[in-house]
């Protein structure tokens, strides 16, 4: 081989190498300053909630779950899932945004509809 030829090939490696590094996605890491002001906001928007509220809450990735607050920490909360009445602690960073829920009966009830009080 001669150096000719080599500087070909590792030219064409290193174009290579180059288009695939942008062809490649970039994957969307949010930073921890972020991360810790959307925290602030999530702890925030709990605190005006009084204990025992039932609340509906949208995970970062992307699941949802409804019951009551109970306690607030400084970095987490404790929960009672209305799914499987089971307490869970979660930290203010997974959580995407919280709203008012209407109350539903339990696990089985239809398509989690409200309580209908005969009075």
């Amino acid at each position: 081989m001669t150096i000719h030829s080599l500087k070909r090939k590792s030219l064409v490696c290193m174009a290579l190498v180059f288009a695939f590094s942008l062809s490649v996605p970039v994957s969307h890491a949010v930073s921890a300053k972020s991360l810790e002001k959307q925290a602030r906001k999530i702890e925030s928007k709990l605190a005006k909630f009084p204990k025992g509220a039932f609340l509906r809450l949208t995970f970062r990735n992307g699941g949802e779950s409804t019951g009551k607050l109970r306690n607030m920490s400084e970095n987490s909360f404790s929960f009672t899932n209305s799914e499987s009445n089971s307490d869970e602690t979660h930290n203010y960073s997974d959580i995407k945004d919280v709203e008012k829920s209407k109350t539903y009966i339990g696990k089985n009830s239809t398509s989690h509809s409200p309580i209908h009080l005969p009075f």
